[in-house]
């Protein structure tokens, strides 16, 4: 048990810092430099993941590593997988209009459709942080078992979304972290959780903003196209819940003690905290 709080601390510490050296470049020294936004968004991403990386790995160095192990799903576990993420578009939409219509808040996730953005969203950010929150933290923390990575992975992943997309897309990440942790543990092979990130890029960050351009009025039915996708999902989902279960809960007292009160993720989350309000106050 201590070495599980450890290496969960010395993980968890080890991205909060890698995301910290993003966000102080983003708010404190882009805006300083006389260079285009896209040059600016180039150097945050190279940073991120090259000395925020290495300082990740540094810290976490003497995390004992493990390989995970291969393994094969039924196409119909893929097809519910796939069907699942449709249920986090679905609720971030709903999140998103309450806020409009309640708040008079400005719609979250959102980016322009450029090919350097295209390029982010279906090729760079699916193998860069799938490679971080799925593949390393599964040789850092499988060891101590599946449910207990998945709920690690999939928290850690959603809570520094927070900063560049808002609360809503916390919950959004969170859901989907839960399905890309789950793909990894059954299957052991990163390409899947790759590829559906890449897939549900497209279907909630993409192609809803092409409907919008090519015609508003087709976007409601875009939406319920998603919900029926997201009901089947369900569906699915209930009907063969056993093939979705671990030896241990995802969200058994233990596993959520041992996240919430981890030093490191105590820490993690007061950065993500500060920085969403920074951000606002800027």
């Amino acid at each position: 048990m201590e070495n599980k709080t450890k290496d969960l601390t010395k993980v968890s510490f080890g991205i909060a810092i890698m995301f910290l050296l993003s966000w102080i470049y983003g708010f404190f020294i882009a805006g300083c430099l006389p260079i285009s936004n896209l040059l600016k968004s180039i150097i945050l991403l190279v940073g991120l993941y090259t000395i925020g990386l290495g300082l990740f790995i540094y810290i976490t160095k003497d995390v004992t590593e493990n390989v995970y192990k291969k393994g094969k799903l039924s196409i119909k576990t893929y097809l519910t997988c796939f069907l699942l993420q449709f249920c986090a578009l679905v609720l971030t939409m709903l999140i998103n209009v309450l806020l409009i219509v309640f708040l008079n808040a400005t719609p979250t996730g959102t980016d322009s459709l450029s090919l350097p953005m295209l390029f982010t969203l279906l090729v760079v950010a699916p193998i860069l942080e799938e490679f971080v929150f799925r593949h390393i933290f599964a040789k850092k923390l499988l060891k101590y078992g599946e449910a207990f990575f998945v709920l690690v992975s999939a928290f850690c992943f959603c809570i520094v979304h927070g900063v560049s997309a808002g609360i809503p897309t916390i919950i959004y990440t969170f859901i989907l972290g839960l399905i890309w942790s789950y793909l990894l543990v059954k299957t052991g092979n990163i390409w899947i959780p790759i590829i559906y990130h890449s897939m549900s890029n497209f279907f909630g960050a993409v192609l809803s903003q092409l409907i919008l351009i090519f015609s508003e009025k087709l976007f409601p039915i875009y939406f319920v196209l998603v919900i029926l996708l997201a009901i089947t999902g369900l569906i699915l989902f209930v009907r063969n819940k056993k093939d979705f279960t671990f030896e241990d809960k995802v969200f058994s007292k233990d596993n959520l003690k041992q996240l919430f009160t981890n030093k490191g993720i105590i820490f993690l989350i007061l950065a993500t905290v500060s920085f969403m309000l920074i951000k606002n106050i800027i």
